[in-house]
């Protein structure tokens, strides 16, 4: 017996001190111990891996390795799965945030899989007591405890009526504070072309410096409406004198921002490249894009649907706002051709429009008559 328990702690410390291969054959406490060696070297992997991760996301050094996105690059020189693509970046999005959990993953004392069930609730009042937590208990109840926690924290915003339904229920006093502090999860519904166009602003405003370096992506939208209530009445008075100035060649300033839709010449599918992958584009999409886009084909010039001069034409006389009843909204403006180009429609004056582009959706989805 004293024999055996030798040989097996003898084993186990060879296991230990480097990755074995598998042999077949062994007892049921090396094999044993083998496995709980080899999950500890794999999860001590994991949380290294999230750190290079992150690195490599935040100075986006994705791109001098040849990628567009960190999506794209985790995709195909990792070979993740877009579920896991998706669980590594927001963990990394996280992790600036969060820089005791952060801390904990770079020195081994919490899991990756801990640390993605965290961030669901953490935030940088309450990481250090998540993070004892999760480095004190096993999965299974700290998944427990994050659970009951979230369901608190809807309950409580949920009013005074949902928070008496459940009036009947033990309470734990910490387990209520932590609910006062979960992050209020907003989700949004974007088409494929709003996404691409969400992440072709946000580019452009890192380019031009208008993003602090570090700051979310949360914080660069509420900027940006910051900036469109503060910015309303000052666009309203620089666009009325705009109009009444005759159109010039040098009023012909390209947009802020190009999405790129490809068009599959074989299959006639159309989309756009956005970091969670290639995203298929709607009808309604397609369509507002041969009516007011630019049309590459190899081997040619780029040509407008409707030429730059033309279009800002229409876009002065109806004064920069859309012109769908009840709208006036004037971002986001496009050029429609009433009387569609495949059906024989021109790029003549009355027989064009300016929309926004969600009025321009609405319309090309048959919800909506210009």
């Amino acid at each position: 017996m004293d024999t055996c328990t030798t040989d097996v702690g003898k084993m186990a410390g060879k296991i230990s001190g480097k990755v074995s291969g598998f042999q077949s054959g062994q007892s049921a406490a090396i094999a044993d111990s083998a496995l709980k060696t080899a999950i500890r070297q794999m999860e001590a992997a994991e949380h290294r891996a999230v750190l290079w991760f992150a690195d490599i996301m935040d100075r986006r050094l994705y791109r001098m390795l040849g990628y567009s996105n960190m999506a794209q690059y985790s995709t195909v020189e990792l070979k993740f799965s877009a579920t896991k693509s998706n669980d590594f970046m927001r963990l990394a999005r996280k992790l600036e945030q969060l820089p005791i959990v952060k801390q904990s993953l770079a020195t081994g004392d919490l899991g990756y899989t801990n640390a993605l069930e965290i961030i669901k609730v953490a935030t940088p009042k309450t990481e250090e007591g998540w993070v004892a937590k999760a480095t004190s208990v096993g999965r299974r109840e700290l998944a427990e405890k994050v659970k009951r926690v979230k369901a608190k924290a809807r309950r409580r915003r949920g009013g005074a009526a949902q928070a008496g339904q459940h009036s009947l229920l033990p309470e734990n006093p910490l387990e209520m504070d932590l609910a006062a502090e979960v992050p209020v999860h907003v989700g949004l519904e974007m088409t494929p072309e709003q996404f691409a166009r969400f992440e072709a602003l946000v580019e452009k405003a890192h380019k031009l410096g208008a993003v602090p370096a570090g700051q979310n992506r949360v914080d660069t939208l509420l900027a940006g409406l910051d900036s469109l209530v503060q910015g309303t009445s000052t666009v309203a008075t620089g666009l009325n004198k705009m109009t009444s100035a005759k159109p010039t060649r040098r009023r012909v300033f390209p947009p802020l921002f190009q999405i790129h839709i490809h068009k599959c010449p074989e299959c006639g599918k159309s989309t756009v490249q956005t970091s969670r992958g290639e995203m298929e584009l709607s009808k309604a999409d397609i369509a507002r894009a041969e009516c007011d886009g630019q049309i590459k084909q190899p081997g040619q010039h780029n040509t407008a649907t409707i030429p730059p001069g033309k279009r800002m034409e229409v876009l002065e006389r109806d004064r920069f706002r859309c012109q769908a009843p009840g709208c006036g909204n004037n971002r986001f403006l496009e050029v429609h051709h009433v009387k569609s180009r495949s059906r024989g429609g021109g790029n003549e004056l009355d027989n064009l429009i300016t929309l926004c582009s969600g009025c321009h959706r609405l319309h090309h989805e048959g919800r909506l008559k210009i």
